[in-house]
């Protein structure tokens, strides 16, 4: 009983200094959204028809630039469960639009 109570009083002191540390900021690094942006393009052109492999990872790096052109700052709130903010997904779908015009 004894080792028990002291399993128990263990996890709640644990649980109770987790409790009363600040919480991590939800933000990334501008190299971070940059990155996020950049697999976005790939993953969403790769399944895309008619896209030409050769040029899709330099057409994916510009979009992928010209979408953070539109963002200042070195940081961004962090898309949640790996989905952009609603911002983030604009700049991007535009900037991939642009740079797959022609394809």
């Amino acid at each position: 009983m004894r080792v028990i109570s002291s399993a128990v009083a263990g996890v709640l002191l644990a649980v109770g200094v987790m409790g009363v540390l600040p919480a991590a900021a939800d933000t990334i690094s501008r190299d971070t959204l940059s990155r996020k942006f950049l697999d976005y393009c790939v993953n969403t052109q790769y399944r895309a028809e008619g896209i030409d492999r050769n040029s899709m990872i330099d057409r994916c790096r510009k979009a992928a630039q010209a979408a953070m052109s539109q963002f200042e700052g070195n940081s961004f709130d962090a898309p949640s469960r790996s989905k952009l903010t609603g911002d983030q997904d604009k700049a991007i779908r535009a900037a991939i639009a642009a740079a797959f015009a022609g394809k």
